[in-house]
């Protein structure tokens, strides 16, 4: 199992959070999803008598999607069908004793790096750390005990039990697009995170973890910029139940500036990379392939709040289920030049042309979001179908009405064998006018893709 950020593995790795779903109903969100194809723990490559594991992932899709009549930008409403840019990832793992291991994935991947006018095509650093198994360290390591500290990028995203699709790595995710509530992303920081497993009785394994992260993937050191706080629990029961409770916290308010107006620009500051999500493989020919104008905008990421809770059920090993409620929250609001509140990044000025939000006020943001996912293998290790909705609310101070922003996902798989999945999804978002969508009416169509990885 690599430990790039698309895992999202909150305790340590040897606890695969893998493939279930089950439904939930809780105050503001669900989401019921059905997860990770069968194939999902095959063993690595391994070089130097096991020191060093290696893996190699490509992805090509194609795609035939297009925005709502509504578009913030109208171009996008007749997009011709066309192949997207390949997606390739090599994964390293090192493993130097028993207790220390390293690793890093170097990523062409237009999701996250595709800026420049989309003519950078180089490798990047996609993620690496080094993780330290503390108990080991000390001598008093066991087989069902794990303490690990991790240093270097630390993958986060509050939701648990489910797939998720970062560039060419979309292997265990049952679809090919996120969810616009997704709030996953990668930092430099530290995290810790204790695993007890084996355990008598209902529950048989449960974790906890923490981390403290800056709100970059590389450096930014200025004045009164904070730090992201996460903590997460986990308990894994008896015949295939999950639950999970997320809580995450940022601190950079204190970099804003106020006018007389009350209105701070956000020039130069830096906000969480969380607010809106990883890139997906959705693209649109009037913005770059590492935009993320598919998912939710409604909060600036700044004081930013997000609690959610995840509930998973695999009742065998051809069916999977996760439910997960949540609300993400922000102390500040987009807002015009004059101080009137918009409800996201992006929105139409008086003479209807499309602005992107770089001011706020101080008032609440929020986002109260479900969604339900669900995958069904129809023949065992070979073919499944898969399905996903999502539904968020828009409760932004001085917003109402036309709040909801509403994403359907049908799709299938087909095993060509252990290694190689081809993926075909068909996509409708629908974006009202005080959602926080950042397309404007929404989007529809097509998207497939053929992966392989060794």
């Amino acid at each position: 199992m690599n430990l790039s950020k698309k895992t999202f593995i909150p305790a340590n790795h040897n606890i695969a959070i893998n493939k279930c779903t089950k439904l939930c109903t809780v105050s503001s969100a669900i989401l019921i999803a059905i997860s990770a194809p069968s194939y999902a723990d095959l063993e690595p490559y391994t070089l130097f008598d096991g020191r060093m594991e290696v893996g190699f992932l490509a992805l090509q899709g194609f795609q035939a999607i297009q925005a709502d009549d509504g578009a913030f930008r109208p171009e996008d409403e007749e997009q011709e069908p066309n192949f997207q840019r390949l997606r390739v990832n090599l994964q390293l793992k090192f493993n130097i004793t028993d207790n220390i291991r390293a690793d890093v994935d170097i990523a062409e991947e237009p999701n996250d790096f595709g800026n420049n006018g989309d003519r950078d095509f180089a490798f990047h650093q996609d993620f690496g750390g080094i993780e330290f198994e503390l108990l080991g360290l000390l001598g008093s390591g066991s087989d069902n005990s794990d303490l690990t500290l991790r240093v270097g990028n630390i993958g986060a995203a509050p939701f648990q039990f489910k797939g998720f699709q970062d560039g060419a790595d979309n292997q265990g995710n049952a679809l090919i697009g996120n969810s616009p509530v997704d709030f996953a992303t990668a930092e430099n920081g530290i995290q810790l995170s204790y695993t007890k497993s084996a355990l008598s009785g209902p529950v048989e394994s449960w974790n906890v973890a923490g981390h403290i992260t800056g709100s970059s993937f590389g450096e930014q050191f200025q004045e009164d910029r904070g730090f992201n706080l996460r903590l997460q629990g986990t308990l894994n029961f008896a015949g295939g139940f999950k639950a999970g409770l997320n809580v995450f916290q940022s601190d950079q308010g204190d970099q804003l500036s106020f006018g007389a107006n009350g209105v701070a620009g956000l020039d130069g500051v830096t906000t969480t990379n969380y607010r809106f999500g990883d890139g997906e493989n959705y693209n649109f020919s009037s913005s770059g392939s590492s935009s993320r104008e598919t998912h939710v905008g409604a909060s600036p990421g700044l004081d930013m709040t997000i609690v959610q809770f995840n509930l998973a059920y695999q009742p065998s090993k051809n069916t999977s289920l996760i439910a997960m409620i949540g609300r993400a929250e922000d102390d500040f609001a987009f807002a015009d030049d004059a101080g009137n509140i918009q409800a996201g990044n992006v929105f139409l000025d008086a003479g209807g042309n499309r602005q992107e939000g770089a001011n706020v006020i101080e008032a609440q943001s929020a986002v109260d979001y479900f969604v339900l996912e669900a995958q069904q293998y129809i023949m065992p290790n070979k073919l499944f179908v898969a399905g996903r909705y999502t539904n968020s609310s828009n409760d932004t101070d001085g917003i109402s009405g036309e709040d909801t922003l509403e994403r359907i996902q049908l799709g299938a798989g087909f095993w060509i064998n252990e290694r190689t999945l081809w993926k075909a999804e068909f996509v409708d978002q629908d974006e009202e006018a005080n959602s926080g969508g950042q397309v404007g009416g929404g989007f529809d169509g097509f998207i497939t893709e053929i992966s392989t990885r060794f």
